[in-house]
């Protein structure tokens, strides 16, 4: 792509506090027909296909108040569905960005294992872990209940097409002489966490660099360069066609898709951990709008979709301009 103008923009992601002032409301879900272990009402109506099975009040996920199924224990001591806790957590920390070492390995978002969110119970920051042990019991309990909630969870998976996706943004740092004195050689990059959907990124320096817009059309996607100062860079990372990113921020992508193209804002950092930069880690949505999510795809319907787009981006400069 040719030209000195850059993709407009406005909104731009920027770092904020990990720790939100307010958790967001309590995600909700349908309730399944249950009952109490004394035999009075939960509160909804009673299932007609499991009238053998009540269950016990300890078993019930708070959030859902339906049988709690892959459960996980939070550091806090409370447990909840697994699903629930991943939406809780997806809601909590999207579009949030976390400052973190510029060597941590870019992994697939896993909104239970491992995680650190607030609490939905008590608003604390915990971590949660799944409990095995608890799985097993609850399968032997309430064999028909944990089947039927099986195909519950199967079929919701990624609701509308929807993934989170991990993306990091920052920068590397060293200090190199030079004939007049000390300079800053930097490396600004962009690591998402799933690369067959990015169909490129562009990035757009300061005006005294030249050219001050560059084109990455695969991974690693980043530049180098020597400079002095410290000035705040944007990278425009643009999805291949048919996946739109879930985000206010969002614009549409230079060959017109809908939230193609998301801009992702960074200052240069020439003193964190160390010296030797710092980068942002963001949980970002995208909405693959015409086909299941793959896990991978091949490297030449990989080539021949970037070929593709390559093509009419082209085809849409000439008609334009």
């Amino acid at each position: 792509m040719e030209g000195d103008q850059a993709p407009r923009g406005s909104h731009r992601l920027r770092p904020r506090n990990t720790r939100s002032q307010a958790g967001p409301s309590t995600p909700h879900r349908s309730s399944r027909n249950v009952t109490h272990n004394n035999g009075g009402p939960s509160g909804v109506a009673r299932s007609t296909q499991q009238d053998e099975e009540s269950i016990e009040e300890d078993d019930l996920c708070p959030i859902c108040r339906l049988l709690l199924y892959s459960p996980v224990k939070t550091s806090c001591n409370h447990t909840l569905c697994a699903s629930c806790m991943a939406h809780w957590a997806d809601v909590s920390l999207s579009q949030q960005m976390t400052i973190v070492d510029v060597d941590e390995e870019p992994v697939p978002f896993n909104p239970v294992s491992g995680l650190e969110a607030r609490c939905p119970m008590c608003r604390t920051q915990t971590i949660a872990t799944p409990d095995a042990a608890r799985t097993e019991a609850l399968k032997a309990k309430y064999p028909s209940l944990w089947a039927e909630r099986e195909v519950e969870e199967e079929g919701e998976g990624e609701m509308g097409g929807i993934q989170t996706l991990t993306v990091y943004v920052g920068n590397r740092h060293k200090m190199v002489e030079s004939e007049d004195a000390n300079q800053h050689e930097w490396a600004f990059f962009v690591k998402p966490s799933r690369t067959d959907i990015v169909e490129e990124v562009q990035f757009l320096l300061h005006p005294t660099f030249r050219p001050n817009r560059v084109i990455r059309q695969r991974a690693p996607y980043e530049i180098r360069r020597l400079g002095w100062g410290v000035f705040t860079l944007v990278a425009y990372v643009i999805l291949k066609a048919g996946y739109s990113w879930v985000s206010d921020d969002a614009q549409d992508s230079p060959d017109g898709a809908p939230k193609g193209m998301l801009p992702l804002e960074w200052t240069l950092d020439f003193n964190g951990f160390g010296g030797k930069g710092s980068m942002g880690r963001c949980r970002l949505k995208v909405k693959n709008d015409h086909r299941e999510w793959e896990d991978d795809v091949s490297d030449e319907e990989e080539r021949d979709n970037a070929e593709w787009g390559r093509v009419m981006r082209a085809y849409e400069r000439d008609v334009t301009g």
